[in-house]
């Protein structure tokens, strides 16, 4: 491993992240995702730690949302659990949101918050303890796949293994296979929010389109802070030169105010939070 773990280079970065079954960007996911949900309880059991918290996932949106259709559809093929709330419906359970008439949403209880870092300190600690070697801050330089299996150069030498796994990071040139990874650098928004946002209350993560298209996401609230995330916002980005400090661009910390304001109107606004989203393709 060529830098320490967890690490602000991944798109795991942050405390947490969602876990949604019913996929509205397509049921080809859903395999993908109950798998890895299998895989993360198994990991919690082993372990001990509270990797998964079952916080259920509200989706919200028109009426007319192709995100909400796909999330049904997925839900029907997949036969998962989910209700279908209206607007009304969703306001009577959990008054803090407010919605148009218009708007629907489907609920999935079995879904929740990863807690991200953690599971990554977890495998590392699991791996440690079953007696994987582990090597860290050392710079690979090649990847070299041969009939009985792969070597790996290294700074410190040469490593040889069956199989290899390779996540570089922003900006760091994988030694083989597909070219530099390029992402996505957004905000996240942290709100003030009391026990009514928590999970103790009862108040679900969630997902929320607007009239307009525009998509987003979040949390409940942890230490009375509401974590809340802009899904097509941000500024590609492929090198860690172009990551700039917040307040540099000018959507930096209102981006999410359209959803906050017309979705979770009883919030006071805090200072946001930069994180970084990668995802990888070839130039």
């Amino acid at each position: 491993m060529p830098i320490n773990l967890p690490t602000e280079e991944g798109s795991h970065h942050g405390s947490s992240r969602l876990i949604r079954h019913a996929y509205g960007e397509g049921e080809k996911y859903v395999p993908l995702v109950l798998r890895a949900q299998q895989l993360w309880d198994e990991l919690a059991e082993i372990s001990g730690e509270a990797v998964f918290e079952r916080t259920g996932v509200i989706n919200l949106g028109p009426a007319s949302s192709a995100f909400l259709a796909n999330v049904a559809a997925s839900a029907r093929a997949f036969q998962l659990e989910v209700e279908e709330l209206d607007a009304q419906a969703v306001m009577q359970r959990w008054p803090e949101i407010r919605l148009p008439d218009d708007y629907r949403a489907i609920f999935e209880p079995a879904s929740g918050v990863l807690r991200s870092e953690l599971a990554v300190e977890t495998w590392i600690r699991l791996a440690r303890e079953a007696g994987c070697a582990q090597l860290f801050n050392c710079p690979v330089s090649a990847i070299h796949h041969h009939a009985d299996g792969i070597t790996i150069d290294t700074l410190d030498g040469e490593y040889h293994g069956k199989n290899c796994w390779s996540a570089p990071a922003l900006g760091h040139p994988p030694a083989s296979g597909p070219p530099y990874p390029a992402g996505t650098q957004g905000v996240r928004l942290g709100t003030e929010a009391d026990g009514r946002y928590s999970s103790k209350n009862h108040f679900p993560a969630f997902t929320g389109e607007l009239p307009n298209g525009d998509q987003y996401y979040g949390f409940p609230a942890e230490d009375n802070e509401l974590k809340i995330g802009k899904h097509n916002g941000g500024q590609p980005i492929s090198t860690p030169q172009e990551r700039v400090a917040f307040g540099a661009v000018a959507s930096d910390g209102s981006e999410s105010f359209p959803f906050l304001r017309n979705v979770l109107p009883r919030h006071r606004r805090l200072p946001a939070r930069r994180l970084l989203y990668l995802r990888q393709y070839r130039r």
